[in-house]
């Protein structure tokens, strides 16, 4: 793991598919939507701008249901089309690590960039992930995930 640094980032426009889910239930979700999604993409003539994705805009922590939007970056503005939406991240300040290892401790990452951001005295907004290894190719140890998190 690397440290967590404060960057300045453009928004980003992104495809994908939001949904509510269980934490248990998210490598499921992640299967269907993000194959779904990237095909979405290439049936439109586009091409990804990026690895997938996942947009975290709510996490209910006493329930375990996480309001998870998951695709890719897109270059350019592509309209949302049935279950397939449109977002943009936040620009500005953003705290970013790379988080080396399996998704079952990326909540230690996490931990430490929300940690990063009260020691800052700054507001977390929504925060992404861009998963830049394919789990079905790289062994879980040696996966590696940039965390995002905008700071106000």
């Amino acid at each position: 793991m690397s440290d967590v640094e404060l960057t300045q980032e453009m928004p980003r426009p992104f495809v994908g598919i939001r949904r509510k889910v269980h934490t248990s239930e998210l490598p499921t979700y992640f299967a269907e939507v993000l194959p779904k999604v990237m095909r979405w993409v290439y049936a439109r003539g586009a091409t990804p701008a990026s690895a997938p994705i996942a947009v975290w805009c709510a996490m209910d922590m006493e329930s375990g249901v996480a309001d998870v939007h998951a695709g890719c970056f897109v270059d350019g503005e592509l309209d949302g089309e049935g279950e397939i939406t449109t977002g943009v991240t936040s620009g500005g300040d953003v705290l970013r690590v790379v988080h080396q290892g399996g998704y079952d401790t990326m909540g230690e990452s996490w931990g430490r960039v929300y940690g990063r951001a009260k020691e800052l005295g700054r507001r977390p907004g929504v925060g992404w992930e861009i998963y830049v290894d394919d789990p079905t190719a790289v062994p879980a140890e040696e996966l590696r995930t940039e965390i995002h998190l905008p700071v106000e």
